[in-house]
């Protein structure tokens, strides 16, 4: 994808124009989401940024790694094209999901211990499936084979509970729409059970910590 291709000049950037800042906040974050999706109703995981600021923006950058399970029935066959020996039993499907994200939020200060912050960015997202029915065959399910792009909403908010450590409570709300690119072909038989199509929003919460590090 094209898009792709520009994310190293996308961080470059953020990362040059962070040189002229004085500190960088390093964290990790518990990651508790919800969609539509059939295969990713209530995925949870976990991520780790990397935030600079430069008044009044805060440029993160991160990488979130979120997974579901599921089990319901569907299609199996021996063979595949053309369809040989189908039949419908329970299927058990693994899916994750992880991507690099970069966003920008016009941060707040409301006192020396709270900080708050409002914007969005975009993510480059991967997707792997594992779709296996009772008897050991391959589910029916068609996958994506290219990554797949992402625009995100987000607010945030850090809590400093001693101002002399330099460790912050972080947590954060995300609208994050993802455009799946796994459809199935009206013309191809073969194609079957697509639920990675089209757009899906993904509602995420997300809780833990920083550190400040000064940058020499």
């Amino acid at each position: 994808m094209r898009q792709l291709h520009l994310l190293p000049a996308v961080v470059a950037i953020l990362a040059a124009g962070a040189g002229s800042v004085g500190a960088q906040d390093l964290g990790i974050v518990a990651v508790s989401a919800a969609s539509q999706n059939a295969e990713l109703p209530d995925p949870r995981g976990y991520g780790a940024l990397v935030q600079f600021r430069s008044a009044p923006w805060l440029f993160r950058i991160s990488y979130l790694r979120y997974s579901d399970e599921t089990r319901k029935d569907g299609t199996v066959c021996r063979v595949y094209s053309p369809r040989i020996g189908c039949r419908i039993e329970g299927v058990e499907t693994s899916a994750r999901m992880g991507g690099l994200r970069v966003v920008a939020e016009r941060g707040v200060r409301l006192g020396e211990r709270l900080e708050v912050g409002l914007g969005g960015g975009l993510s480059f997202n991967s997707l792997t499936v594992d779709a296996m029915g009772e008897s050991g065959l391959r589910a029916d399910l068609q996958m994506p084979h290219t990554g797949q792009i992402g625009y995100l909403g987000s607010g945030s908010v850090a809590v400093l509970p001693v101002p002399s450590v330099p460790v912050r409570l972080v947590a954060g709300y995300t609208g994050h729409w993802v455009k799946f690119r796994g459809c199935a072909s009206a013309e191809d038989r073969t194609s079957g059970y697509a639920p990675f199509c089209g757009w899906d929003r993904f509602t995420e919460l997300q809780a833990g910590l920083s550190v400040t590090v000064p940058r020499k």
